[in-house]
């Protein structure tokens, strides 16, 4: 005869008790009530032993950054009893400064039983301050200056853009993991782009990304900003990033050679070389970085249209902005054009060159 649970007298499973009993005594989950949290007005972060957390997926999103805030009060104050117990929560009822959840926990209670889910009313009471970074930021502090130029050129819209792009990415993955990680301001001007930032590490890090990407020429430099009671000097960091005269679509030549620059990035230079053909890459490193030298902007690429194509004669194209026509010979093109195609090109030096495609990225 099957045993009999000692509590409730069902049919016992295991230990000495039925599945409900077991369960009852063995909870999933354990959770206070009520629970107690407190929030940054300005970026969301939680308030933490030891510090604030910013939850991973806040965003501007008010309903997002609500989840992200209670995912993280729960991380810190629901313990999960049992292994491979999973762990959520419905929102039951808000108000002002109240927030009703069920707290839902789904495992098993013990290897031998299926896996069930147990909920837990829990009422949340949110206060409100200002984080560490948060009061830092708004006082304008800063430990590195990143200065943004061009040699002998101003920054282009579209490398602005992308070194904004950089520094944020990079502010938002060191953003939780350093206090100091944010910008206090970003300051686009005639002569490039300057950003003031909290954490010398981040600037750092941040440099030598954009050095990386854009082969610029980089100095720092120190200035003492203030000496602390205990004679400790405190410096701010200038980090001046200089992007080379060149940019994508330019023309330099290489040995001589007249190029079109097809990409910068990882430190080097991609060229099409307009003599010979061929694609190549040089870096600051190589023998032939001195002999680069500037010969004319993207800009100067031209779109044409071939007005007329006849056997052994050369070809005549037609500029599609000017309507200006020039004469080609045939085997100044390393590729198979017909008449009415549009063909792309750039005069150096009188010199035309035909350039493959209409695309120089």
């Amino acid at each position: 005869m099957p045993a009999k649970c000692y509590v409730c007298g069902q049919e016992a499973v295991i230990e000495g008790l039925c599945t409900k009993c077991y369960r009852q005594s063995h909870p999933l989950v354990h959770v206070e009530t009520p629970l107690s949290i407190t929030v940054c007005r300005r970026c969301g972060a939680v308030k933490i032993p030891g510090g604030w957390k910013h939850p991973t997926d806040a965003t501007a999103d008010s309903d997002a950054q609500l989840e992200g805030q209670v995912r993280v009060l729960l991380q810190s104050e629901a313990s999960l009893l049992n292994r491979g117990v999973e762990l959520h929560f419905e929102e039951v009822r808000k108000l002002d400064r109240v927030l009703h959840v069920d707290v839902i926990g789904t495992g098993k209670s013990n290897e031998q039983l299926p896996v069930h889910s147990e909920r837990y009313p829990v009422e949340i009471r949110f206060s409100y301050a200002t984080c560490e970074s948060c009061g830092l930021m708004s006082g304008g502090y800063h430990e590195a200056v990143l200065q943004i130029r061009a040699d002998k050129r101003p920054v282009s819209d579209q490398e602005a853009e992308q070194i904004l792009e950089m520094v944020t990415h990079r502010t938002v993955a060191e953003y939780g993991r350093d206090v100091k990680a944010f910008v206090t301001s970003v300051d686009r001007h005639r002569h490039g782009v300057d950003f003031k930032i909290g954490s010398e590490h981040l600037a750092h890090k941040i440099g030598d990304e954009i050095e990386r990407a854009f082969l610029a020429n980089r100095k720092e430099n120190f200035k003492l900003v203030t000496e602390e009671h205990d004679g400790k000097r405190k410096y701010r960091v200038t980090i001046v990033l200089r992007l080379p005269e060149f940019e994508v679509g330019d023309f330099i030549t290489v040995t001589g050679n007249p190029c079109e620059i097809r990409s910068i990035g990882q430190g080097v230079v991609t060229c099409y070389d307009m003599k010979t053909g061929k694609i190549f890459t040089i870096s600051p490193k190589s023998s032939k970085w001195e002999s680069a030298a500037m010969v004319a902007k993207c800009g100067a690429r031209r779109s044409y249209t071939v007005v007329v194509a006849c056997p052994h004669q050369p070809f005549q194209l037609m500029d599609t902005e000017t309507f200006h026509t020039i004469e080609v010979e045939p085997e100044q093109f390393p590729f198979d054009i017909s008449l009415g195609d549009t063909v792309y090109g750039v005069t150096i030096e009188t010199v035309f060159y035909p350039l493959p495609s209409g695309n120089s990225q």
